[in-house]
């Protein structure tokens, strides 16, 4: 059992692999953290709530964390994941759940004390900003050598960006952040843009998906109006579910050793990323992906709710 803290902005694909990380056998989600990103803080954290709430994770706390970068940067994708993050036709209304934050206790304190609770056990999976980690590591260095891995959803394989000509949307929020992380020698493992575009899925599989049964049927609804502006109309990315799956002992993904560099500066190439091979790194880079079996795999978990 992969235990994890998931680090995400809802959207559309972060809610995606948000049921079907909560519902994943192998995983245990034990804590929420929203950061902004696809849609401000307040939406993102309130889109988490629902989906937890919902779906699986009555149980599950979850933190606010940031509004902005460590530079203060806050931009979102409001334009790719709807008005309010989750596609055209989906609202988060009558949401109970609550996040737990408290006056001087927030995202990173609860992230800091579930690693001390759990110490080389768990996973912080952030598929946002990488804002919430960087703080946390910042903060409290304590937890750096207890954590099993950390895994990002960032940066591109060909150093041209989505946001930018140079950037990745993640990237490009917070750069330091990403900085900050990729410097600490723990298990670091990269999902890059390219690994949600390529295992996208058409209108056939998301069909397919629908058919899965009822929460098949709200992931055929949350996509409605998610436009992913690197896809065609009608192909719709997976990028979170692709970096939550990477901890899995699974090969449906193939990895290379690497090392990494992102550009923090002011210029045109703020937030680009660079990789190098190097065998004795500690960052693995996600290279490749089988969509069939991935496909496989969601359409199991839907079955399985």
């Amino acid at each position: 059992m992969e235990k994890v803290i998931f680090d995400l902005d809802p959207g559309v694909d972060d809610s995606m692999a948000l049921i079907l990380g909560l519902n994943h056998p192998e995983i245990q989600i034990k804590l929420i953290t929203t950061t902004f990103g696809n849609v401000g803080i307040e939406q993102t954290t309130k889109n988490a709530c629902y989906i937890a709430e919902n779906f699986g994770g009555k149980d599950v706390k979850v933190y606010s964390g940031f509004e902005h970068g460590i530079k203060a940067s806050n931009i979102n994708a409001s334009h790719v994941h709807g008005k309010t993050g989750l596609g055209a036709k989906i609202v988060a209304v009558d949401v109970n759940k609550k996040a737990s934050n408290k006056e001087g206790y927030g995202a990173i304190e609860a992230m800091r004390d579930m690693v001390l609770e759990n110490p080389g056990e768990i996973n912080i999976v952030s598929v946002g900003p990488a804002t919430n980690v960087a703080k946390l590591i910042l903060k409290y260095p304590e937890v750096v050598n207890k954590i099993k891995r950390i895994v990002l959803m960032v940066g591109t394989l060909d150093g041209k960006g989505s946001i930018t000509p140079y950037s990745s949307f993640n990237a490009y929020c917070d750069p330091e952040a990403v900085d900050v992380v990729i410097k600490q020698n723990i298990p670091i493992t990269i999902s890059p843009t390219q690994m949600g575009i390529t295992s996208f899925f058409d209108e056939k599989q998301r069909t397919r998906f629908k058919e899965c049964g009822k929460v098949g049927e709200f992931i055929y609804d949350l996509c409605e109006g998610y436009k992913d502006s690197l896809l065609k109309v009608g192909q719709y990315a997976l990028h979170d579910t692709c970096a939550l799956f990477s901890i899995l002992d699974t090969d449906i993904f193939t990895r290379e050793k690497v090392d990494m560099k992102i550009n923090i500066s002011k210029d045109e190439k703020r937030g680009q990323t660079l990789f190098s091979n190097n065998q004795k790194s500690h960052i693995s880079l996600l290279v490749k992906s089988n969509k069939k079996k991935l496909f496989k795999l969601i359409e199991n978990i839907l079955k399985s709710i």
